[in-house]
Parts: C-alpha cells; sequence; structure tokens
C-alpha cells in the first residue's frame, strides 16, 4: 500500500490520471449522465491532474 500512495505522488501518474479522466467521463456519457456535469467535472479533473502533474517535480533517482 505504502508503493502505492508513493506512486501516486508522481508526476507521471497525475499525467495519466488526467487521461483516464476523460475516459471516465465518455464512459459516464453513455451510461446516461448528464453530458454538460460530466463535462465540467471531467474537464476540471483533467485540468487538476494536469496541473499537478506540471507542477510537482519528479523524484531524483526514482
Amino acid at each position: 500500500m505504502k508503493a502505492f500512495f508513493a506512486r501516486l505522488q508522481e508526476p507521471s501518474t497525475h499525467a495519466a490520471l488526467a487521461g483516464l479522466a476523460a475516459i471516465a467521463a465518455q464512459g459516464a456519457v453513455s451510461l446516461g449522465a448528464d453530458p454538460h456535469v460530466v463535462g465540467a467535472v471531467g474537464t476540471a479533473a483533467a485540468g487538476l491532474f494536469g496541473l499537478l502533474g506540471v507542477l510537482m517535480p519528479e523524484k531524483a533517482g526514482a
């Protein structure tokens, strides 16, 4: 579990989560969720994870 939380602190993981947020949004719309709400939440999540990926420093020697 410790390795999982360490992985969540890496910028590359945040970039991957941004992409997965877009995929989850498409899946939610296909299951009948309101596209406007899903689009807003998905955009916010992708933007947050993308921003974290840009701003967080890489771990040296990892």
